[in-house]
């Protein structure tokens, strides 16, 4: 043993040594906060997130406080994630066209407005479930808007070759807000009740705002392209737009795959948050302050997992990251429906966390690493469609709730979740079998035409932006196994 260990210890030092050098894990990791445009953005999407957790835990619970009705708290998440099947994929399309920078400007002021109403009819007494139920609505739509938005300027700053330690940066903010928004909302339900605490919510909401307006515009984005074997002119409607990026996606098993995994998790998985004050009532018998706990364990056990991320350069790993995120997630919340003491739900939340941060993490990865610059907003937009479905989990798990307990419906979809996750997975080859991918390389690009092409000898135009320049269109061949090259 003592011989070994030496041995053990420059192995050690060598490959810290390794990892700190430009290139290395470590210092990769960390590479897209040289970009002043990418670091602002961080920055503002900490604090979106920060007001979006915080909203979530205080408005559920003053839900169940106005009416004691799981079923009604069920709404208030339902409502939350109407507008999404509609605003995701619109909004993802406009802004392939448009300024997303300024998209997420202007959404993010009427969220002031909203919030800020609520606020001020509770505050004077005024205060009526119709009023949560409509500001989780316009918020849903909201982050319709913002989700998509956000993802796809995060790799516009950064460039094709840096999008996944992009994507798990944004996730640490994401996940540190996870922790710290229901713990503020907690503690501020105890102090203040429900007014206070929303007033603070539109003060939150109103720092989110301010800060978009410190990102700076982003590079420019090549032209837009056609989907191969597609009809579309180089500048069609908004409703073609969204038919070539129906086209574009469904080209891809991978990208289909994450797609529909998507909308099995938040279907069947993710409803179980707006059960969180539900649960903690009637199972666990504890307070605000311990709901705000048990909504940062999740936020807690997911900020660890993103430091682990960045090992996952390849395609396969990342798919398989994704598969068994997925899983894990699911076997946890299994095991967190059947348990009665607070300790063992903490403990349990935390695993949850641990699996769904590298599902949502490598969602993205996966998907803005395969699509083309110019489509990166449709496929995104996309994604959103399949966040979108959530109503009908809410809505089930709602009835389950209200008709078997609350542990009992969160013990039934969270094994459905399971058995689907699998199947899917496998019927995607995201296992293993199609997670075959050319790894991105600066030069590559995608041809006037929409067809993918190698390096072009002829000069680069000018207004060409650098993060559209060196991305790959990933559009498989018919086998389905690997992608064009």
């Amino acid at each position: 043993m003592t011989s070994r260990s030496p041995a053990l210890a420059v192995r050690i030092a060598s490959a810290y040594t390794l990892a700190r050098r430009p290139g290395g894990t470590i210092h990769e990791s960390f590479a897209p906060l040289g970009s002043p445009g990418f670091r602002t953005l961080w920055i503002s999407t900490f604090a979106w997130n920060l007001a979006r957790w915080m909203e979530m835990t205080i408005t559920s619970w003053t839900a169940l406080q106005l009416t004691g009705s799981p079923w009604l708290v069920g709404m208030v998440a339902v409502a939350r994630t109407a507008a999404l099947p509609v605003s995701g994929p619109i909004m993802g399309a406009l802004s392939d066209r448009v300024d997303r920078l300024r998209m997420i400007r202007y959404s993010g002021w009427v969220n002031v407005i909203v919030m800020g109403s609520v606020a001020a009819a509770l505050v004077a007494g005024q205060g009526a479930y119709w009023q949560l139920l409509l500001g989780s609505l316009w918020l849903g739509a909201s982050w319709g808007i913002d989700w998509p938005v956000r993802r796809s300027l995060l790799a516009e700053y950064v460039g094709p070759e840096r999008v996944l330690p992009a994507i798990v940066l944004d996730n640490v903010a994401f996940n540190v807000a996870r922790v710290a928004g229901p713990l503020m909302a907690g503690a501020a339900l105890n102090a203040w009740g429900a007014p206070g605490a929303f007033v603070l919510l539109a003060i939150s909401f109103l720092v989110a705002s301010l800060s978009v307006w410190t990102v700076a515009a982003p590079p420019a984005r090549p032209v837009p392209i056609r989907v191969p074997g597609s009809a579309s002119p180089r500048r069609p409607s908004l409703w073609r737009d969204l038919r070539d990026g129906f086209d574009y996606v469904r080209a891809d098993p991978v990208i289909s795959g994450v797609i529909i995994i998507s909308v099995v998790m938040n279907i069947l998985l993710f409803q179980y948050q707006g059960m969180l004050s539900v649960f903690a009532e009637e199972v666990l018998r504890v307070g605000p302050v311990e709901l705000g706990a048990l909504g940062a364990a999740t936020g807690v056990g997911a900020a660890i997992s993103v430091f682990l991320q960045p090992m996952f350069r390849s395609t396969r790993a990342q798919g398989l990251a994704f598969i068994v995120g997925s899983i894990v997630g699911g076997v946890a919340l299994v095991l967190f429906s059947v348990s009665t003491g607070y300790p063992p739900a903490l403990a349990l939340l935390f695993v949850v966390g641990l699996g769904t941060s590298s599902f949502g993490t490598m969602q993205s990865s996966l998907i803005l690493s395969r699509s083309s610059p110019a489509m990166r907003g449709r496929a995104m937009g996309l994604v959103t469609l399949a966040i979108g479905s959530a109503p009908i989990g809410s809505l089930l798990l709602g009835f389950l709730a209200d008709t078997l307990g609350v542990s009992m419906a969160i013990g039934i979809s969270s094994s459905l979740s399971l058995v689907l996750v699998v199947v899917v997975g496998m019927y995607f080859g995201m296992f293993g079998r199609n997670l075959v991918g050319v790894p991105i390389r600066e030069g590559e690009r995608v041809n006037p035409d929409g067809a993918v092409g190698l390096p072009q000898t002829a000069p680069r135009s000018d207004n060409a932006g650098d993060a559209g320049e060196g991305l790959l269109s990933r559009v498989p061949t018919k086998t389905g196994d690997r992608s064009v090259s």
